[in-house]
C-alpha cells in the first residue's frame, strides 16, 4: 500500500502534480494506469512513489514491499547469467552458487572430515533452497521469462551478451518473479514504468493476465 500526503511534484518552477491530503493512494488490489503527455511527470512521480527520489513537498508512506521497474533499469553485475539475475529476486542465486561451491569441494576433497563438512553444508543449503521453493521456483522463473519472449537459451547467457531490450525484459521478469510465490497472491506493490516496451502482442496479453 502507498499513500501520498499533500504530494507536490515539480520540475523547476513548473508544478507537474498536486495531490492535496491523501488524494493519491494505492491500495491492495488497485490497478492504476498513470497516463499523460511526454514531460507531464509520470516517471518522476513513479520514482517518488518508489522512494528513489524526494517530492518537492509532501510525504510518502508505504507498507509491504515495492517492485519498481524504471525506464532504464540498473542491471547490476553484467557477468552473471540471465537466469541467475531473475532468481536473485528471492536470493536463490546465492544459494545455488553456494551449493555449487560445496559440491565442488566434496568432489575434490581428499580428507574424509573435510568432505563430511562440505556434505553437511550442502545439505543445509539444499534444505534452505527447498524451503524457498527451490526447483519449483526455478521452473516458475523460466515460465515467466518464456512468457516475456525470453527462451531458455537466453537465460543461459551472461547479461552482458544480451540486447538492451532483452535486459529490460529480464528486469521485468525479475520483478514479477520476486513479487509472486507461485500462488497467484502477493503483498508486493508493483510500480512499472512503461512495462510493455520491447514486448510483442502475445507477451503483452500474458502480462495483462499475470497482473
Amino acid at each position: 500500500m502507498i499513500t501520498a500526503t499533500d504530494l507536490e511534484v515539480r520540475a523547476g518552477a513548473r508544478t507537474l502534480l498536486l495531490a492535496p491530503g491523501d488524494a493519491l493512494r494505492v491500495a491492495p488490489g488497485d490497478r492504476i494506469g498513470l497516463v499523460g503527455r511526454n514531460g507531464a511527470g509520470k516517471t518522476t512521480t513513479l520514482r517518488i512513489l518508489a522512494g528513489e527520489t524526494q517530492p518537492y513537498a509532501g510525504s510518502i508512506r508505504t507498507s509491504g514491499p515495492i517492485g519498481y521497474l524504471p525506464q532504464d533499469p540498473k542491471e547490476g553485475d553484467l557477468e552473471v547469467l540471465a537466469k541467475d539475475r531473475v532468481l536473485s529476486a528471492r536470493g536463490l542465486d546465492e544459494i545455488l552458487a553456494a551449493m555449487a561451491k560445496q559440491q565442488d569441494l566434496m568432489e575434490k576433497a581428499t580428507d574424509d572430515k573435510f568432505r563430511d563438512r562440505a556434505i553437511n553444508k550442502y545439505a543445509r543449503l539444499e534444505e534452505r533452497f527447498g524451503t524457498l521453493g527451490g526447483y519449483v521456483a526455478e521452473a516458475d522463473a523460466a515460465r515467466i521469462c518464456n512468457s516475456l519472449g525470453l527462451p531458455d537459451r537466453v537465460l543461459a547467457q551472461p547479461m552482458k551478451t544480451l540486447s538492451g531490450g532483452q535486459r529490460r525484459r529480464i528486469e521485468l521478469a525479475r520483478i514479477l518473479f520476486g513479487a509472486s510465490d507461485g500462488s497467484g497472491k502477493s503483498d508486493t506493490t508493483l510500480l512499472l514504468d512503461e512495462p510493455t516496451n520491447h514486448l510483442d502482442a502475445d507477451s503483452i496479453t500474458w502480462l495483462r493476465s499475470f497482473l
